[in-house]
C-alpha cells in the first residue's frame, strides 16, 4: 500500500523556518501494512519557543480526526491512534501498519510565542493514498479464449473475446490489465467481469500470441513483491483458423435464432408472411420451414374461425366453450337449449371456464331480497350479484358440474374448496341444492348441512326450522336446514364482526358463523 503525500506549504513572516525535504505538493506513496514516515523538521529563532504541536487526520470525506498533540514537552497520541504513531522529533512522525481507510491528509501544526507574547502558527498539509496490492485466485494471471464468438453490442461487429485473470481482489486504487496483440500493439481491456479482464478483438482476427499483465507503474502494481507470480505476463496463442470456424458457428446459431423469430412473428401477424417470406428467401434451406409454418398457420386460422362460427351460432354452452376463443375474463353469452343466459366468466382462477354465480365485494348491492328476485337474478356481473335459480338451474341439469367457492377475510387471508357433482332442481322442488362430495380447499366443508335443502327467503318458507324464518332471522337467502354452517348471502358487514350470525359466512373457514367474510363468489365449470 502507496500514500501519496501533497504537501501545502503556508508562508510566515516568523523566524520558523521549515528544514524537511517535503516541500509543496510533495507526494509519497506506501504500501498497506507498512509505515508512513512524515519528516517534518524546522528550526526556530533565538526568541522564539513551542507552545503546542497538533496533528490532524482529515478523511477524504472531510471529517477530521486529531492524531497526537505536543505540549509542555510531551508527546500524547490520541486512543485512535495509540500504540501506531510514534514522535520522531520536532514536527515529525511515523504512523505504523498503514490501512486503506486511512488515506486522507495529514497536517502538522505548530505554534509559536515569541518575545513579544505574539501567537504563531505554521501548518504543512499532506495527501496521503494508501494502495494495495491486487490478488488472484490461482496466484498468478491466465489468459484464455472463449469457445464461441460474440457480436458486439454497440458496434455489431463478431469477434472472440480472450480472458485475463481471475483476480479475486482488484487491490486499492483498483488496478487493470494491459494486452499485447501479435502485432505489439498495447490495449486496454473492453471490460472487466468479477476480477477477470475481457479483451474483444474483431474479425478478422490477427492469429498469434495475446499476452496480459499488471501495469508496473500502478500504485497497487508497486506493492507486489519482487518474486510475486502476478508480476509476469501471461499469454495464449490464438488460432485464427479456430476463430474462424467459430465465427462461422456463431453465425450459423444466429441465423437460426432469426428464423425462429420470424417463424414465431407468423403466429401474431399471418399478414406480415408473405414479406417476410421475400426477404429470407436467400436463405438456403429456411424457406420450406416457412412455408410449412406458413401452412401450419393456416390450418390453425381455419380451426379457430370455425370456432368463431360456432359460438356465433350460439353452441358455446359454458366458460370453457369460451376458454378456446378468448382467455379474458369478462361478461360472455351461454346457450342452453338455443336460449342464451348472460354470464360473467372466470378465465383466471384453476386455469379458468368457470361460470360465477354469486359475488360479494362490498355493500352496494342489497342481498336480502325476496323470492321472485332470487329467481330471476339481480346486480352487476362486473361487480355483485345473483345470477338467478332459474338459470342456475338450467345450466346444471344439461350436464354435470363442479362447484367452487372462494372467500377471502378482513385480513386479506383468501380460502376456498370445491364440490363435485353440483346441480340444482328447478322451481317445482323449490330449487334444492345437490351435490356429489366435497373434493377439498383450505376453506373446509361448510355446505354438507345445506345439503339437500330447499332455497328459501324472506317471503317464501321453505327451512327445517319450525320457529323462524331462518331467511329473516339470518337476513339472506339460502339453502337452509335450521338454519346453516354457511350463509353467503347474508348481510355485507364492514368488519368481520357479525355476532348475531347474519354476516357472509362460511363456518370452517372463519372459526364460526359470527365471522362475516370480506369477498366471495360461486362459480360453477362442468367436468
Amino acid at each position: 500500500m502507496f500514500w501519496v503525500l501533497l504537501a501545502t506549504f503556508l508562508p510566515v513572516t516568523t523566524a520558523l523556518q521549515w528544514t524537511d525535504s517535503l516541500t509543496n505538493n510533495t507526494a509519497m506513496t506506501v504500501c498497506s501494512a507498512s509505515d508512513i514516515h512524515l519528516p517534518w523538521n524546522f528550526t526556530l529563532s533565538r526568541d522564539e519557543r513551542i507552545e503546542d504541536i497538533k496533528w490532524i487526520y482529515r478523511a477524504e470525506d472531510g471529517s477530521e480526526e486529531l492524531i497526537a498533540i505536543y505540549i509542555a514537552g510531551h508527546f500524547t497520541p490520541m486512543p485512535a491512534f495509540s500504540g501506531r504513531v510514534q514522535w520522531t522529533g520536532q514536527g515529525g512522525v511515523a504512523v505504523s501498519q498503514a490501512g486503506v481507510a486511512e488515506s486522507g491528509y495529514y497536517t502538522v501544526t505548530v505554534s509559536t510565542e515569541d518575545v513579544p507574547n505574539h501567537l504563531l502558527r505554521f501548518s504543512k498539509t499532506v495527501h496521503v493514498l494508501v494502495s494495495e496490492p491486487p490478488r488472484a485466485q490461482s496466484g498468478a494471471l491466465h489468459v484464455h479464449q472463449k469457445d464461441v464468438a460474440v457480436q458486439d453490442n454497440t458496434t455489431r461487429q463478431w469477434g472472440v473475446e480472450v480472458t485475463c485473470g481471475i483476480l479475486t481482489s482488484l487491490g486499492h486504487p483498483a488496478i487493470h490489465v494491459v494486452w499485447t496483440t501479435p502485432s505489439g500493439e498495447v490495449m486496454d481491456s473492453s471490460y472487466e467481469d468479477n476480477g477477470t479482464f475481457v479483451l474483444f478483438v474483431p474479425s478478422p482476427v490477427q492469429g498469434g500470441n495475446y499476452s496480459c499483465q499488471l501495469p508496473s507503474s500502478a500504485p497497487a502494481a508497486r506493492c507486489l513483491t519482487t518474486t510475486s507470480p502476478l508480476n509476469a505476463a501471461a499469454q495464449l496463442y490464438v488460432d485464427d483458423k479456430d476463430v474462424r470456424l467459430s465465427y462461422l458457428e456463431a453465425r450459423q446459431r444466429e441465423l437460426e435464432q432469426a428464423n425462429k423469430d420470424q417463424a414465431n412473428l407468423l403466429q401474431h401477424q399471418a399478414n406480415l408472411l408473405l414479406h417476410q417470406t421475400m426477404q429470407i428467401s436467400q436463405q438456403n434451406g429456411t424457406i420450406d420451414k416457412l412455408k410449412a409454418d406458413l401452412l401450419n398457420l393456416t390450418t390453425q386460422f381455419s380451426a379457430l374461425t370455425s370456432t368463431v362460427n360456432d359460438v356465433l351460432k350460439g353452441s358455446a354452452a359454458n366458460c370453457v366453450d369460451w376458454l378456446k376463443l378468448d382467455p379474458r375474463s369478462g361478461i360472455r353469452t351461454v346457450y342452453i337449449s338455443g336460449d342464451p343466459i348472460t354470464v360473467y366468466c372466470d378465465q383466471t382462477t384453476d386455469k379458468g371456464g368457470w361460470i360465477v354465480f354469486q359475488r360479494r365485494q362490498d355493500a352496494s348491492v342489497d342481498f336480502y331480497r325476496n323470492w321472485t328476485e332470487y329467481r330471476n337474478g339481480f346486480g352487476d356481473l362486473e361487480g355483485n350479484f345473483w345470477l338467478g335459480l332459474d338459470a342456475l338451474h338450467s345450466l346444471t341439469t344439461t350436464r354435470r358440474y363442479q362447484l367452487r367457492v372462494d372467500l377471502k377475510m378482513w385480513n386479506e387471508t383468501r380460502g376456498y374448496a370445491t364440490y363435485s357433482g353440483f346441480y340444482v332442481e328447478g322451481s317445482d322442488n323449490n330449487f334444492t341444492l345437490h351435490y356429489d362430495n366435497f373434493t377439498g380447499g383450505n376453506a373446509g366443508d361448510s355446505l354438507s348441512r345445506q345439503r339437500g335443502q330447499q332455497f328459501t327467503t324472506k317471503d317464501r318458507d321453505h327451512d327445517r326450522q319450525s320457529r323462524v324464518n331462518c331467511a329473516q332471522e339470518y337476513h339472506g337467502a339460502w339453502w337452509y336446514n335450521n338454519c346453516h354452517d354457511s350463509n353467503l348471502n347474508g348481510d355485507y358487514k364492514t368488519s368481520s364482526s357479525a355476532p348475531n350470525q347474519d354476516g357472509i359466512n362460511w363456518k370452517t373457514f372463519g372459526g364460526s358463523t359470527s365471522y362475516s367474510m370480506k369477498f366471495t363468489e360461486m362459480k360453477i365449470r362442468p367436468t
